[in-house]
C-alpha cells in the first residue's frame, strides 16, 4: 500500500507593503540636519522660483535672461500644457492677475500654491515639525488623474477660447 504523506499547511504570505499601504497623515519632528537635507533643498528651489518670478522682467530688460522657446509649440504650432506658466508666474508676482489668468488659467493658483509650499517649508526648517503622509494606490491614482484632468481641461479652454494669449 502506498503511504500518504500529509504536507504541512501552506503558510499565508503577508500582503506586500505596496498593497497594504493605507492613506494616513501624521506630524513628526526631525532634527536640524535632517530638516536641512530634506526640506532645505526644496526651500531653496521654491525660493528661487518665486524670486525669479519677481526678477524676470528686470533680467530681461538687462538682456541677462535667455529665452528658451517651447519645442512643442515650435513643432506643432499649438501651445503645450505648460505654455504661458512662466509669464503667468511673473504677472502673478507683480499683482496683475487678469494678465496672469490670460497667460495660463492655472498660473496664479499655482504661484500662490508655490508661495504656500515655500512658507510651509520655511516653517518646517525653522520649527522642526513636518507633515508626513502616505497615500494608498487608489488615492495616488485619483490624485494623478485629477491633476492631469485639470491641466487638460485648462489646456482645452486655452485652445478653444484664448487664441490671443499664446
Amino acid at each position: 500500500m502506498a503511504q500518504v504523506i500529509e504536507a504541512p499547511p501552506a503558510l499565508a504570505m503577508p500582503p506586500s507593503t505596496r498593497d497594504a499601504v493605507r492613506t494616513h497623515v501624521w506630524v513628526e519632528r526631525e532634527p536640524l540636519r535632517g530638516r536641512l537635507k530634506k526640506e532645505g533643498a526644496l526651500l531653496v528651489l521654491v525660493g528661487a522660483v518665486v524670486l525669479l518670478s519677481f526678477l524676470l522682467p528686470t533680467l530681461r530688460s538687462h538682456h541677462t535672461w535667455i529665452d528658451i522657446p517651447c519645442i512643442f509649440y515650435k513643432v506643432t504650432g499649438i501651445p503645450c500644457l505648460a505654455c504661458g506658466l512662466t509669464r503667468s508666474y511673473v504677472f502673478s508676482a507683480h499683482g496683475n492677475l487678469s494678465a496672469a489668468f490670460n497667460m495660463h488659467l492655472l498660473g496664479p493658483l499655482m504661484f500662490f500654491a508655490t508661495c504656500a509650499v515655500g512658507a510651509y517649508l520655511a516653517s518646517s526648517v525653522i520649527f522642526g515639525y513636518r507633515i508626513r503622509y502616505t497615500l494608498s494606490n487608489s488615492w495616488r491614482r485619483l490624485a494623478f488623474w485629477s491633476v492631469l484632468g485639470i491641466f487638460l481641461v485648462s489646456w482645452g479652454i486655452k485652445l478653444a477660447f484664448m487664441q490671443g494669449s499664446w
